[in-house]
């Protein structure tokens, strides 16, 4: 039973992490106001377009991936990750070198399935954008520096067999929160021309 709890906080979690609004909830990346890196301020997340409206560009996709390690000021490019959904990932995988002889994308048996993308580690969640017309389906960022997840201790459980005759539920809670604290640690890739 508390497995199956701790599951659901965590799915639960995640989804509030990449695209929750702060009212009631943690505040996801994807729900701050977004702007094209050039115009990026404190207090908002800087993107990088991916050259074609609800894709990848069609001519060199992975050079934008590059732009996009490189919009990550260098001080936070150790430790930074991207973070996209196992779909996108499935179209990342398939990029290759400008001759077309090698995959950009790299298993790695230290980092999970995600494997390593130009040198950096993937992370796949389910809760990150499909690759549409100006979503922000990849992110790409130093998570630990950038983003601040807080959490009251403890569990509270509530035991009832009062509400339904002849069966027992079980109310669990758990408070927690999250939002950006450095905007300089994270970016974003918006599948738009600009």
């Amino acid at each position: 039973l508390a497995d199956e709890a701790g599951i659901g906080f965590a799915e639960g979690a995640n989804a509030e992490f990449i695209t929750g609004n702060g009212v009631g909830k943690a505040r996801g990346i994807t729900a701050y106001t977004n702007v094209a890196n050039p115009s990026y301020s404190s207090g908002s997340v800087g993107y990088i377009a991916s050259g074609k409206a609800g894709a990848f560009a069609s001519v060199a996709p992975s050079d934008k991936l590059i732009n996009l390690q490189h919009a990550l000021k260098a001080q936070y490019r150790p430790g930074a990750v991207f973070l996209m959904n196992d779909t996108v990932l499935g179209i990342a995988r398939q990029m290759k070198d400008s001759s077309g002889s090698y995959y950009l994308w790299q298993p790695d048996t230290t980092a999970g399935f995600g494997g390593r993308f130009l040198g950096s580690p993937v992370y796949v969640d389910d809760n990150m954008p499909a690759a549409a017309a100006n979503a922000y389906s990849v992110a790409y960022g130093n998570f630990r520096r950038g983003y601040t997840i807080v959490e009251r201790a403890g569990t509270s459980l509530i035991r009832d067999n009062i509400t339904a005759k002849g069966t027992t539920k079980f109310n669990f809670r758990r408070r927690f929160g999250g939002g950006i604290v450095n905007f300089e640690a994270i970016k974003l890739m918006k599948f738009a021309t600009s």
